[in-house]
This record gives C-alpha cells, structure tokens and sequence, in this order.
C-alpha cells in the first residue's frame, strides 16, 4: 500500500494545474453497530422458582456498540483511495450471571462491555460518479488497546443478614486483528464537502493476556486491600500445568478465551476535500 502511495503521489504531480481534481481528504464519522459473532462460554441466565432451577447460556456478543472514526485519504484519480483510519468503539452492557469469581458471593450478577481502539488502514474503489458516487471498501483492523471492563454484584444469603460484595475487574493486554470492509455511497456537494453513509462490517476476536479487580466492596466498605495478589491478578496462557501450585503472593493463571468484537453496523458522517 505505501508503494502504490507513493506512485500515486508521482502520478498526482504530473497531472495538469487546470483539474480539479482534491487528492488529499479528512474523513469524519460516527455509527452503531450490533454483534455477529457470539462467545458461548463466558455468561449464563440462572432462574429459580424454588423447586425447579436452570440456567441458560446467554451468548455474550461485543460488537453491540458506537463508533467514532477519522481517517486520512489519498485520491490518486478517482476511481481508487487509500486511506488509514483510527477508530474507537464504545460498547453496549451485556447483563448476565457469571464470569466473575468474587470471594464469599454464592450468586453473582455481572455487566459486561467492550471498548476498542484501532488502526484502520484500507482501500476504496468507486466508479467516478460526478454527484452520487458509490463505493465499496476493504482492509484490515488492529485492535491496539482492546479493553473489557465487567462490573459484578454477587450476594451471600446464606448468612443473616445477607452479604452484599461489588467488583470491577478489567482484562487487558495484547492486540485484536482482523478485517473490515463497508459498503457505500457518497454525495459530493462541491469539490470541498462531501456527505456519505454505508454499512460497514468487520470480523475480529480478541484474547486479553492479563486482568486484575480494581475496585471491591463489602456492604459499602473498600475491601480491595484485603485481596490477595492471586484474587486480584489472572495471566492467561495457551497452555498451563494444573498441578501447579500458586502461592497468594504470584498472579492466577487460566487458559485464554477467544472473544468477539464481530459487528455489522451503520455510518455516516462528512469528508473534507483539499
């Protein structure tokens, strides 16, 4: 891509001063999304009518959320862009009941979000309509600082009166990678302003290496003090001996999950030729 750049920057220098033709652009947007792919494992629905229980998987998907984007272009012609984008997700919660282990808590209730920021770079291609110009475009997505941040509430009603505990635990760590592609059309006011909209989608999961409780409560009362290094820390690995033994003072260790940030969504937004 920085090859075909470069040569479109040359082709650009010899073409004639009397187009009109704006090589350069700033692209400016904003959309939601909902999630297309879906962890099976993490969250569950627990129910009771006091004689009978169950509990249901409850698909924990990460792509429901709202994203902002800026990206910087280069129009060789204009059939073909390349452009780098930054983007940041923010995501919906998710409510369920589990994922968090929480010390003392018999039941517990969690919310779950994710918010990504990553590295679009990418190409368009378009037909070169004068007004109404569609478009298709496709690249990759690096997901440089992927967070998930669970909320959780759990309750011991095995004592009187019952015990009330809250935590907050982030799992971070790594990168996601993965593919994106929208398609969509753009309206030209004039040869500055552009509008336009399309769907966008992309595909990519994401396995955090590290988490660590930062916030936890008993009947109102910070017990995070109270916490040993093993409760509050996890690593997570590929592969782990289940003989080992992990003294208080080291972080746990567990297995990686494969998470989804999969979405398909809606944009719009403004583009500013020069």
């Amino acid at each position: 891509m920085f090859t075909i750049l470069v040569a479109g920057l040359g082709q650009a220098q010899t073409q004639t001063q009397t187009q009109t033709q704006n090589y350069f652009y700033t692209r400016l947007g904003v959309g939601a999304s909902l999630g297309i792919s879906y962890n099976l494992d993490l969250l569950y629905t627990y129910t009771s009518t006091g004689t009978d229980r169950k509990v249901t998987i409850d698909p924990l998907a990460l792509g429901n959320g709202f994203t902002g984007v800026a990206a910087f272009g280069f129009s060789p012609n204009k059939y073909f862009s390349f452009e780098i984008g930054i983007s940041q997700f923010v995501g919906f919660p998710k409510i369920g009941d589990s994922v968090m282990k929480i010390p003392g808590g018999s039941s517990v209730e969690v919310n779950v979000k994710g918010n990504m920021l990553s590295v679009l770079p990418a190409v368009i291609i378009r037909p070169g309509f004068k007004t109404v110009d569609p478009y298709a475009r496709f690249g990759f997505l690096l997901g440089i600082r992927p967070v998930i941040n669970v909320a959780a509430k759990a309750w011991n009603n095995t004592v009187n009166p019952p015990i009330e505990y809250q935590a907050i635990r982030h799992y971070y760590g790594g990168v996601a990678a993965g593919i994106h592609a929208a398609l969509g059309v753009t309206w030209h006011i004039d040869s500055w302003i552009s509008l336009y909209a399309e769907m966008s989608f992309q595909s990519v999961n994401y396995s955090p290496k590290h988490s660590e409780v930062v916030f936890f409560e008993k009947d109102g009362v910070d017990q995070l003090s109270t916490l040993t290094v093993k409760q509050t820390q996890t690593d997570y690995y590929s592969s782990l001996n289940p003989d080992e033994e992990i003294p208080d003072t080291s972080p746990d260790k567990e297995l990686r999950k494969s998470l989804p940030f999969s979405n398909a969504g809606f944009n719009f937004g403004v583009i500013f030729h020069f």
